[in-house]
Parts: C-alpha cells; sequence; structure tokens
C-alpha cells in the first residue's frame, strides 16, 4: 500500500467525525430555549367526610358472663330409694315448670297418712265422748248443786279432760298434714322452667333426706353481670326498686368466626355495690328465653348457652345536635382538622361529649356540614393548602 493510501485511511474517518460533531453542534445552538413554568403546589392530599349535626344515640360498651337469672340446689326432705327418674334427666336436659324430675318410694309416707287418719279419728271421737260425759255431769250438778256454789267444779263438768282431748285432735290433724307433706316431697318437680346443670340421681339409689341430689338453673331469662366506670352511668336509665321504669336497652352481641350472634337484652338493676379491685360498678341486663324456648319463629341459630363471655353494648341518653365522628379525626388538645372552602386546613377546637369504642360525639364551633380531615399530617399550620382525595367533594 502507497502513502497516498494510507493518509487516506487515516484522514478519512477524522473527516466523519468533525462533520457529524459540526452538524451536532449547529443543531444544538438552533433548538429554542425551553420556557419557564412556575411551580404550582396542588396541596397535601386528604380523605375528608361531611359533620352532620344531629341526634345521636350514645353508645356504652362492656362486656360479662352470661350467668342463670335463678339457679337452685334440689336437696331431698325425706328418706327412700328412687323408684322413678323422668327420661332424659340428666345433664344439658331442658323441663318444663312442674314436670316429674324423679319421685322416691312412697309406700312408707303412704302407711305414714293411714296412721295419722286413724289418729285423728280416735281423737275426734274422744272429744264426742267427753262432750257427752260433760252434758250428764252439769245436768246432774244442776240437780243437787248447793246454793252457796254459782259454778260446778272443773272437774266435775270434764272442761280440763275436754281441753286435753282438742289438743289431741290438734295434734292429731297436724301430724295428719305433716304425713302428707313428706309423702308429696316423694316426688321432685321442676319449680320453674329449667335446665339441668348437674345431677346425681339413680335408679335403685338410696338418698337421705339434706343430701344434695341436682342442681338446675332457669331457662325463662339468662343475666350477664357487666361492670362500668361510674362515669357512664350518667347516660343510663337503672331502673330503682319499685320503680316500673324500664332500664336502658342493650344488645348482647357474640362474634364466632365470621358470624356475628345478637340477643336482645334489658338494664334491670343495679348490684348496688363497687367492685373493690376495679372501682367499677356492677349492672345486670336481662336476656329473655335465652335457648329459644318459647319463641315459635324464632330465627337465631345459636343458644345464649351459660357461661359464654360476651359484649354487651347499651344503648343511653339520645343528645340533640352532635356530630359523631371517628376517632382518629380527634386531634390532640381537643381539636379537629377541616378544610375550608378555599380547600386551606382549619384548626378548629371542639368540646368533646363522649369518647365511644370507634367514635367521638363532639360539639362546639364545628359547622354542620364542615368537612373533617381523616388523614394524619405533619407540619399542620392554619392554612395549610389541601387536595381532596378522589373528585375533591368531601365523602
Amino acid at each position: 500500500m502507497g502513502a497516498k493510501q494510507k493518509a487516506i485511511k487515516i484522514i478519512l474517518p477524522i473527516l466523519v467525525l468533525a462533520a457529524g460533531i459540526f452538524a451536532m453542534r449547529i443543531l444544538i445552538l438552533s433548538r429554542p430555549a425551553p420556557q419557564r413554568q412556575a411551580r404550582v403546589n396542588p396541596g397535601a392530599l386528604v380523605q375528608v367526610i361531611k359533620a352532620e349535626k344531629q341526634e345521636r344515640q350514645v353508645q356504652i360498651f362492656g362486656t360479662g358472663t352470661v350467668q342463670p337469672e335463678q339457679e337452685v340446689t334440689i336437696t331431698l326432705q325425706v328418706n327412700g330409694v328412687i323408684n322413678e327418674v323422668a327420661p332424659g334427666f340428666t345433664t344439658g336436659a331442658f323441663f318444663r315448670q312442674g314436670d316429674l324430675l324423679f319421685a322416691v318410694e312412697s309406700i312408707d309416707y303412704e302407711l305414714a297418712v293411714e296412721r295419722a287418719k286413724a289418729v285423728l279419728i280416735r281423737a275426734e271421737n274422744e272429744i264426742i265422748i267427753i262432750e257427752s260425759k260433760a252434758t250428764v255431769a252439769r245436768q246432774e250438778w244442776e240437780r243437787l248443786k248447793l246454793k252457796d256454789e254459782k259454778e260446778p267444779n272443773p272437774l266435775i263438768v270434764y272442761e280440763p279432760q275436754y281441753e286435753d282431748a282438742k289438743a289431741s285432735r290438734d295434734a292429731a290433724v297436724a301430724s295428719l298434714k305433716q304425713a302428707k307433706l313428706d309423702l308429696q316431697r316423694t316426688r321432685i318437680t321442676a319449680p320453674f322452667n329449667c335446665l339441668v346443670r348437674s345431677e346425681e340421681v339413680g335408679l335403685g339409689k338410696y338418698v337421705r333426706a339434706g343430701n344434695s341430689v341436682a342442681v338446675i338453673a332457669s331457662v325463662d331469662g339468662a343475666e350477664i353481670v357487666v361492670p362500668l366506670p361510674l362515669d357512664d352511668l350518667r347516660w343510663l336509665n337503672i331502673p330503682r326498686q319499685n320503680d316500673s321504669t324500664k332500664g336502658s336497652p342493650a344488645t348482647v352481641r357474640l362474634e364466632v368466626g365470621s358470624n356475628l350472634y345478637q340477643w336482645q337484652g334489658q338494664l334491670v338493676r343495679s348490684l348496688g355495690a363497687v367492685d373493690m379491685k376495679s372501682r367499677m360498678a356492677q349492672l345486670a341486663v336481662r336476656v329473655e328465653d335465652p335457648y329459644r324456648l318459647q319463641a315459635e319463629y324464632n330465627t337465631q341459630k345459636l343458644n345464649l348457652e351459660l357461661g359464654t363471655f360476651v359484649e354487651v353494648v347499651f344503648q343511653g341518653e339520645t343528645l340533640p345536635d352532635v356530630v359523631q365522628i371517628p376517632r382518629r379525626a380527634l386531634r390532640e388538645n381537643s381539636t379537629v382538622w377541616t378544610m375550608d372552602s378555599e380547600q386551606k386546613l382549619k384548626i378548629v377546637p371542639v368540646e368533646i361529649i363522649r369518647l365511644q369504642k370507634d367514635t367521638v360525639l363532639i360539639s362546639g364551633s364545628l359547622e354542620d356540614g364542615a368537612r373533617i380531615i381523616l388523614t394524619t399530617l405533619s407540619g399542620v399550620v392554619d392554612g395549610m393548602k389541601l387536595r381532596p382525595a378522589g373528585d375533591g367533594e368531601p365523602r
């Protein structure tokens, strides 16, 4: 290869590169300069809700354990062998008021009644005999009485004997009543609609008076004792003794898995004492027919079993012209953040009427329809620019 060709191979790439650089420089210099635009602050994105002043009912939340309204231990009053037991008489069984639960062999008590009847007949006959003797004795005394004797000696006219015979008759009557009562006590019946909590009864078992053989609980109603702070009592209607006023309604709730079961109850009384440890009042809520024995068309699929731990929501006093907001919308120093018509933040002081489980009831200078900010922001000051989420309207 000659010197000329070598020079061309070296110079030609240099010329191509230089032409490219020159063309790029011309393009850069000919490009129009970008226009400067002022940056606009769109405001912090926030979620808002609309404040609505209206009547609100105070809700008070508590918890408690379901207890029987009435529980009785069956204690025998007679001795004997159990010779009859109601079908299904076992723990967990239900019985109606007046149903036979079990019976003690009664033949001995039936014989005792017959003996008491015989003793009573003899006592009544003894009175008839003494009355006849007394009549004859008085007639004889009237015929033979002396002038200085106004009344005969009581022994002569059988007065002490008559009183003794009447006492014997009264004792015989009492013995007959006792024998009949013992006979009745051989048959144990349900004193009310009940659930058998426990039992120790079996055919052929010998029992003695004073032995406890079963525990039954009323199923007409159940009670839940709910401890509450003393400050909550002012919102509730607590019935007093001999007061016909109904107590505040309450809803008993039980969450099982993803299902929520509810029963309607009513505040029936205060236990009249404050717990020494918790310093809380004790209120009793009654629920009618917890085992669905009386309701023919009850659609509830779950019984309110004794011993169940439940939540109780009391429906307290109704307050006019208050606003209910989520608890997260309440800020420090009893304030809320609002968005004004110019989409600027405004800090508004409010009066807290009641803090509830998930909400707060407030009043004060908050206007009806005000947009309350739910979003938590940092460095908040009055007049801060805001931007509502979504379409910009309160929701």
